[in-house]
């Protein structure tokens, strides 16, 4: 009788053992997918941040004059952000994830 004890505590101890180690897989491939997400955003928000720069250090170096011109011949262009384009909505949640989470 104690065979059978025994066999029936390793037995619940494997299933216990298995499920422990499947919950923390999932929670692994999440964290994973995360971090991945977040290193992204991380290099986007970067290249965002150096072209922006890249464009005010253009727009400083322009004449006054001449910008002057440009705005009363292409009223607004150099202010004016483009518009959204159709399907811009979808990639909303992608921008959620731009700032890291424990900022």
């Amino acid at each position: 009788m104690r065979f059978t004890e025994m066999k029936a505590k390793l037995e619940e101890k494997i299933k216990a053992l298995e499920e422990e180690r499947r919950t923390l897989l999932e929670e692994s491939d999440k964290l994973k997918e995360v971090l991945e997400l977040s290193e992204k955003a991380k290099t986007l928000e970067a290249e965002v941040n150096k072209l922006k720069e890249e464009i005010k250090s253009l727009r400083d170096k322009i004449p006054e004059d001449i910008l002057e011109e440009l705005s009363k011949t292409v009223p607004k262009i150099l202010e004016s952000k483009p518009e959204k384009e159709e399907g811009e909505e979808c990639c909303q949640e992608e921008r959620n994830f731009s700032k890291p989470f424990n900022a």
